[in-house]
C-alpha cells in the first residue's frame, strides 16, 4: 500500500488517499486529515486512471492549525494526470510504500498539486542476520582417548595487552623451536580478544610459559577444540539436558578420573567432596546463547561431574539435603587444598571447557601476583601492567633458555636446536632505568628482574595442582636451571657471577619515606634489593635530574644510550597531587634540566593531560586498571 497527499482547490486541506500498487484503487472508505480534523468519505466508485472522482460524503468540522475560518469541503478534483501516475508507479516499483507530500511553498514551487517523492523509513534489520549460522558437523560421540600432547593453550591478559603478550610468546617459541626455515610455520601463536592462543608440544613448554610470561593473567588448557587433532571438538547445547548429555560424553572420553588426582579415593566405597585432595571451582560465562543462567549452568556441570566420577556432595551446598550438610560441616576441618578451576564458556550456543593451570593451594592465583609485593603502598600498579609498560619503554626481556633445552621434548618436534637458545653473553653494568615516583616499587622491581634475567614466575608453586599433570620435580628443575644463568641475589645460588655483581641497574625515588620503606621490603622479597638504589627526596632535586645535585657520580650511566625514565605518577584519580601545576609539566621541566639524555614512558588516565607535558608522546597501548581507563605513552625518538 502507498499514500498520496494532495491539496484541494478551495480550502487547501491535505487529503490522504490509499493507493494500491496493483490497480491504484481507492477503498470504499478513506479519511481526510489536517491538523487533527477528519473527514470520512464514502465513495461509490473506485478511482481509475484518466477518470474523475465522484463522491458522496458526509462531513464533520475540520480543525485547521491556522486561525482561518473552517470551510466545508464541497468538491474534489483530480490533481494528477495519467502521465504523473504512470511515472509514480515506475518510481514505486521496488518500494513498499510511497508518500506524496505537499512541498513547502517557495518562489520556485507554488502551483497546486505539486508532488514530492519521499521514501519511507527502511525496516530495521534483525541483529541475527549479521551473524550467519555456521554450518557445523552433526554431533558424534567422541572416542575414548585421554588428554595428551599436543595441547591447545589460551593465555589471557588485560584488554589492550594482547600485542605485548603475543610478542612474549613468539620470542619463547623462537627459543624452543630454534632458528630455522620451519620456525615461522611452528610459531602458531595468534592474538585474539582477551589473550593469545597457541599450541604447545609438551607439558615442559607449559611450565616455561608459567615461568617466563610477564603480561599474562591466566593460562588455560583447552579440554575441547576443533583445530587440534585428537582433541574432542566443540559441541552445541541449547538446553540443560543436551548440556549434561554431551558433557558426560566429554568427561568419559577424556578419562577425567585419570586426569584429576583421585588416588586417595580408590579404596573408599562412598566418595564425598570433602575427601578429595582438591577443591572444585566452576566459572561460567555466556554470550548470545539459549543457556543464559550462569548459576544454573554451574550447577549442571557440578552435578554431571559428580555423577560420572561417583562423588557425592560435589554440587553446591544445599542446606536442605543431607549431603550438603555433611559437606558443610566437614569443610571446616579440611585444610587448604589445591583448586581445580574449570572455565565453561558458552558463546552462540557453542560450549568450550578449559582448565585453569595457574591454580594452587587455596585459590587460583593469577600470574600477575608474583608473590613479593606483600607490603603495598597507596594505589599500587599491577605487576603485569608494569611489565607491559617496561616493554613499551624499550626494556625487552631476553631470557636464556640454553640450560632448559634438554627438557623440551615434544611428540612432533623432538629436541630443540641449539641455535634457538641464544645464550646471553652478559648483563648490563651501568644504570638503565629511573623511576621518580616508585611508590611500592613495582616498576623498579620488575625492571631489575628483567635486567638480571630473573623470570617473573620464580616464586610461584607448580602449575596444574590437583591434576595428574602436576609435576613438582619438573617445575623445580626448570626453575633451578633458569636461575643458574641469572644474576639473582648477592651470594645465593643464582649463578657464579651473582657475588661479583654489585652494580646499580635501577634507581627508584619517592617523596614519601613510607613508600620507600615499603618498596625496599618488597625488593628484599624479590631478591633484587642489591640492584636498586632507593632515595626519599623530591624528584626535582634527585641527582639524576638535577645538574647541581649531589651524589650524581655514584651512578655509572652510558653516554651513548639514553636513560629510560619509566614511572607511574599520581594522575589525580586515585591519588591527588597537591601542586597546582600538572605533575607532567613539572616532570618535563625537570627532564629538560637533566644532564643526561632521557627517554620517558609514563602512564595516566587521559592522553590530553599527558600531552600537556609538551613532549612528543605517542600512545603505546590503553587498558583498564582498578576500574579506570589508563593509557601508556612513550616519547618519540
Amino acid at each position: 500500500m502507498s499514500l498520496m497527499r494532495f491539496t484541494g482547490p478551495a480550502n487547501r486541506a491535505s487529503i490522504f488517499l490509499r493507493v494500491t500498487t496493483a490497480s491504484l484503487g481507492i477503498p470504499r472508505r478513506t479519511s481526510c486529515v489536517n491538523g487533527g480534523g477528519f473527514y470520512h468519505m464514502h465513495t461509490d466508485e473506485s478511482y481509475q486512471v484518466g477518470k474523475s472522482i465522484d463522491r458522496h460524503y458526509s462531513t464533520t468540522p475540520l480543525l485547521l492549525n491556522t486561525r482561518h475560518r473552517v470551510h466545508k469541503l464541497e468538491k474534489y478534483t483530480r490533481t494528477r494526470t495519467s502521465e504523473k501516475i504512470h511515472d509514480l508507479k515506475r518510481k514505486m516499483k521496488n518500494l513498499k510504500e510511497v508518500q506524496l507530500v505537499q512541498p513547502e511553498q517557495s518562489r520556485k514551487s507554488k502551483r497546486r498539486g505539486s508532488v514530492q517523492l519521499v521514501q519511507p523509513r527502511k525496516p530495521r534489520k534483525n541483529k541475527k542476520s549479521h551473524y550467519p549460522k555456521e554450518e557445523r558437523q552433526p554431533y558424534k560421540k567422541p572416542p575414548i582417548k585421554p588428554l595428551q600432547a599436543p595441547f591447545s593453550i589460551f593465555a589471557s591478559c588485560l584488554p589492550g595487552l594482547e600485542p605485548t603478550l603475543l610478542e612474549e610468546v613468539q620470542y619463547l617459541q623462537s627459543q624452543w623451536h630454534g632458528v630455522s626455515t620451519e620456525t615461522k610455520t611452528k610459531q602458531n601463536a595468534r592474538s585474539i580478544p582477551g589473550g593469545v592462543k597457541l599450541t604447545i608440544p609438551s607439558l615442559a613448554h607449559l611450565h616455561i610459559l608459567h615461568l617466563y610470561l610477564g603480561t599474562a593473567s591466566h593460562i588455560y588448557l583447552r579440554l575441547n577444540d576443533d583445530k587440534i587433532d585428537g582433541c574432542p571438538p566443540l559441541f552445541t547445547a541449547r538446553g540443560f539436558p543436551e548440556l549434561k548429555r554431551k558433557l558426560k560424553d566429554l568427561i568419559v572420553s577424556q578419562r577425567w578420573d585419570q586426569l584429576l588426582d583421585m588416588r586417595s579415593l580408590n579404596a573408599k566405597d562412598a566418595r564425598y567432596e570433602c575427601d578429595l585432595p582438591w577443591e572444585l571451582q566452576v566459572h561460567v560465562s555466556t554470550s548470545k546463547s539459549k543457556l543464559m543462567h550462569t548459576k544454573a549452568v554451574e550447577e549442571r556441570v557440578r552435578e554431571t561431574l559428580g555423577d560420572v566420577l561417583g562423588i557425592m556432595g560435589l554440587k553446591k551446598d544445599d542446606d536442605d539435603s543431607d549431603e550438603g550438610k555433611y559437606a558443610t560441616v566437614a569443610k571446616k576441618d579440611v585444610p587448604d587444598r589445591p583448586v581445580v578451576r574449570l572455565l565453561v564458556r558458552i558463546e552462540r550456543d557453542i560450549v568450550q571447557l578449559s582448565l585453569d593451570t595457574s591454580s594452587s593451594d587455596g585459590s587460583a592465583i593469577p600470574l600477575h601476583m608474583r608473590g613479593y609485593r606483600l607490603n603495598p603502598f597507596k594505589a599500587p600498579l599491577r605487576e603485569d601492567l608494569a611489565f607491559a609498560q617496561l616493554m613499551a619503554g624499550g626494556l625487552k626481556p631476553r631470557w636464556n633458555l640454553q640450560p632448559i633445552r634438554s627438557m623440551l621434548r615434544g611428540d612432533d618436534h623432538g629436541d630443540v636446536s641449539p641455535a634457538g637458545a641464544s645464550a646471553t653473553t652478559g648483563y648490563p653494568q651501568k644504570l638503565q632505568l629511573f623511576d621518580p615516583f616508585c611508590g611500592s616499587g613495582t616498576l623498579a622491581i620488575e625492571s631489575a628482574s628483567i635486567l638480571a634475567g630473573l623470570p617473573p614466575g620464580r616464586f610461584r608453586p607448580p602449575p596444574m595442582a590437583g591434576t595428574r599433570f602436576c609435576d613438582p620435580k619438573l617445575w623445580d628443575d626448570i626453575k633451578s636451571k633458569a636461575l643458574s644463568v641469572s644474576l639473582g641475589s648477592g651470594g645465593e645460588t643464582h649463578g657464579k657471577d651473582s657475588k661479583k655483581h654489585n652494580k646499580i641497574l635501577v634507581a627508584a625515588n619517592d617523596v614519601s619515606k613510607r613508600a620507600v620503606d615499603a618498596a625496599k621490603s618488597n625488593a628484599q622479597r624479590a631478591e633484587v634489593e642489591h640492584l636498586i638504589d632507593f632515595t626519599a627526596v623530591s624528584f626535582k632535586v634527585h641527582p639524576l635530574l638535577n645538574p647541581l645535585g649531589q651524589g650524581r657520580n655514584e651512578f655509572e650511566i652510558s653516554e651513548s644510550d639514553p636513560l629510560r625514565v619509566v614511572t607511574n605518577p599520581p594522575y589525580g584519580v586515585r591519588l591527588v597531587s597537591k601542586s597546582k601545576d600538572s605533575v607532567y609539566k613539572q616532570l618535563t621541566k625537570t627532564l629538560y634540566l637533566s644532564p643526561y639524555k632521557t627517554y620517558l614512558t609514563v602512564i595516566g588516565s587521559e592522553p590530553k593531560e599527558l600531552r600537556k607535558s609538551t613532549l612528543p608522546l605517542k600512545v603505546a597501548f590503553s587498558t583498564k586498571h582498578g576500574g579506570l581507563n589508563v593509557v601508556v605513552m612513550t616519547e618519540e625518538h
